[in-house]
């Protein structure tokens, strides 16, 4: 072989070996192909339906827990853990009682945004207004109720107050909204200020609702709080709303919708 051919072949044989050494080698495992447009089981959702409302899809959630939007705290149906702890709490950047505690100034984080969007419409209507009391520990709950009790008898009391483990202040969706001027705190005659109508009238656009109405005091067996608002969320607050219900009367409706929810395996 001619001398200038062999020269020829063993350069072509070292650039090509000189790029399968430096051309980085990889596995030969294939990754797994991942299917475009991969069918999903679907749960037919459940709607919750109340008189006189229109219908609303029901919340995967388990209502009996004390971390649902929609939970029923009551008398009647006292929270299953008597030292429940909401997590997330904070303060809301809206005006607060600074002389409560922290933990009395806060509410659930996850709720901050309507919270923020109710008394900031309060604000823009000219209400100047404050979260007076949020969550409430058991501990908390306690001492309150044990001196109502000591000023008025504990019958009496637990006609305004929640025993410990019955308050909804527990859960951290509940307060107690006061003028920032204290006038008529905790007292009847809020209702009858502008700030307690507009509070009456709009805080179901809010997802908010008063909770112990004057015309149900029978039914919540508290007595008419026209300065207490649960959130509920929006659609369930604007249900309510229309239905002229209170929580403790829809609960029978939620109910049944976290029953049919369980059926198909939608719930938690």
């Amino acid at each position: 072989m001619p001398k200038k051919i062999l020269i020829a072949i063993l350069g072509v044989a070292a650039i090509v070996f000189a790029a399968y050494t430096l051309t980085p080698q990889y596995n030969s495992v294939q990754a797994p192909v991942i299917p475009i447009n991969q069918p999903k089981t679907k749960v037919k959702q459940v709607e919750l339906v109340l008189p006189n409302a229109s219908p609303i899809t029901a919340r995967v959630e388990d209502y009996n827990q004390p971390t649902s939007l929609w939970a029923v705290v009551s008398k009647e149906h006292p929270l299953p853990d008597a030292h429940f702890v909401p997590a997330g709490l904070a303060v809301p950047p809206v005006r607060t009682r600074i002389d409560k505690s922290i933990a009395e100034q806060s509410l659930r984080s996850d709720i901050e945004p309507d919270v923020i969007a109710l008394f900031g419409a309060a604000e823009a209507a000219g209400h100047s207004v404050m979260v007076a009391s949020g969550y409430r520990s058991y501990e908390q709950q306690q001492i309150y109720f044990t001196s109502y009790s000591r000023q008025y008898g504990e019958e009496a009391a637990n006609k305004f107050s929640a025993r410990p483990g019955q308050s909804e202040h527990q859960t951290g969706l509940a307060f107690d909204v006061s003028l920032t001027s204290r006038e008529c705190y905790l007292e009847i005659c809020f209702s009858e200020r502008e700030a307690g109508k507009w509070f009456a009238a709009h805080s179901y656009e809010y997802g908010f609702i008063l909770r112990y109405p004057e015309d149900k005091t029978a039914i919540t067996q508290y007595q008419y709080e026209p300065w207490h608002f649960r959130y509920v969320g929006r659609d369930l607050a604007k249900a309510l709303h229309d239905s002229k219900l209170t929580l403790d009367e829809a609960c029978p409706y939620l109910q049944a919708a976290l029953t049919e929810m369980k059926a198909r395996g939608a719930a938690n």
